[in-house]
């Protein structure tokens, strides 16, 4: 559960008055409010929500959620509609420095989230502050309280993985029970039809490549027609109350040759050892390093091209990042994906994908789709 304290933290330890936060992720977080706004985090723990007026009666219902049973159930957040955004904003937190100060005026300092705002939205507060405001960046203070989800954040990335695969699944038994001839973008459109039928959506962009394709990392679907007796590369995500789920199955409708089997095997292979050593306490790159060097004593490692995974939560790609320079540590309660692959151009390419949850004792993997078979029959049993 999201504690005040968590976001108060970044003020005082910047010497700061205050935190304006804009990243929509970050104040769905703490509000629920699924719209743009500004989010306003005073150090005496005071939160104000801006929202154009117009949003206004949208902003109230979203938070009375949160509030009612959301993880800001002890936060009091007030809402203010506004007209004219940097100017209203502006004479609204200088106002509460004046009231908090018994009146005196002094030169105080506000966080802002640097990596999301513009740099013309920087200029237009500090003159609507009329510089009586000192604007200090804040790099990411959230991510890393975002990245410990508790158990009603799980529960919804859980869910986005079964209508995720539940829609999958049917998808390619749709295409294949219907005995036509069926394209990268033809799945895809079913997919889609899919999630909208399970109230859901993707959490990004479909991917589905056969064959060649497939050894694009992040291709894009075309019309070709897929071989019924080739490989299929199906990187997908459903959304459940805005958190994600990102997977991926790499398949084969026929019999495959020798080396697409000896390469489903190394990465497979590399992926398991990776999840096994998940725990509290491990760093990152030694996971992605893991895997690598798996790859790599089996022939495959220069095509091996991008790191082993990503956190997922309210975005598709959120901390922790699991690469090799990256010696931060695993903690209990992190979601992240496990997603070695390996892309030969001109052939083929194979990724696995699963998310995993950590727990005290090591990873449960939240995906169900299992993998160790490269089989579209078997995985539709």
């Amino acid at each position: 559960m999201l504690n005040i304290q968590d976001l108060i933290f970044p003020i005082n330890n910047k010497k700061a008055s205050g935190f304006l936060i804009k990243n929509s992720s970050n104040i769905f977080y703490i509000t629920f409010y699924s719209g743009e706004g500004y989010l306003y985090v005073s150090e005496s723990g005071k939160i104000t929500l801006y929202v154009d007026g117009r949003y206004a009666q949208r902003a109230k219902k979203e938070v009375r959620k949160a509030e009612d049973g959301g993880r800001s159930k002890d936060f009091n957040i007030n809402i203010i509609g506004v007209k004219e955004i940097y100017k209203d904003i502006a004479a609204d937190i200088t106002k509460k420095f004046i009231d908090s100060n018994n009146g005196n005026r002094y030169k105080p300092a506000v966080l802002f989230e640097s990596p999301y705002f513009t740099y013309e939205e920087f200029l237009s507060f500090k003159k609507a502050f009329k510089h009586s405001v000192k604007l200090i960046p804040s790099h990411n203070a959230l991510l890393k309280i975002r990245s410990l989800k508790d158990k009603n954040e799980l529960s919804y990335i859980k869910k986005a993985v079964s209508i995720a695969e539940d829609s999958v699944l049917n998808s390619l038994r749709e295409a294949l029970d219907s005995g036509l001839e069926f394209s990268e973008q033809g799945i895809v459109a079913e997919y889609k039809k899919r999630l909208i039928n399970n109230n859901s959506k993707e959490s990004f962009e479909t991917i589905v490549l056969s064959d060649k394709n497939s050894s694009m990392p992040h291709g894009a679907p075309s019309g070709k027609p897929v071989d019924r007796n080739g490989i299929l590369l199906f990187d997908f995500g459903a959304e459940c109350n805005g958190y994600k789920s990102d997977e991926t199955v790499t398949l084969h409708f026929g019999k495959p040759d020798k080396k697409f089997s000896d390469v489903y095997g190394a990465v497979y292979s590399a992926q398991q050892l990776a999840i096994s050593k998940i725990k509290p306490g491990v760093k990152f790159k030694d996971l992605d390093k893991a895997a690598r060097d798996y790859i790599e004593k089996r022939g495959y490692g220069k095509y091996f091209t991008h790191s082993l995974g990503h956190g997922v939560g309210l975005d598709i790609h959120e901390y922790p990042y699991v690469y090799n320079k990256n010696a931060d540590t695993v903690k209990e309660g992190m979601v992240f994906t496990v997603e070695p692959g390996v892309y030969l151009e001109g052939e083929f390419g194979v990724r696995i994908e699963d998310m995993c949850y950590v727990e005290r004792d090591g990873a449960q993997v939240i995906t169900n789709i299992k993998k160790k078979s490269f089989y579209v029959k078997d995985i539709l049993q």
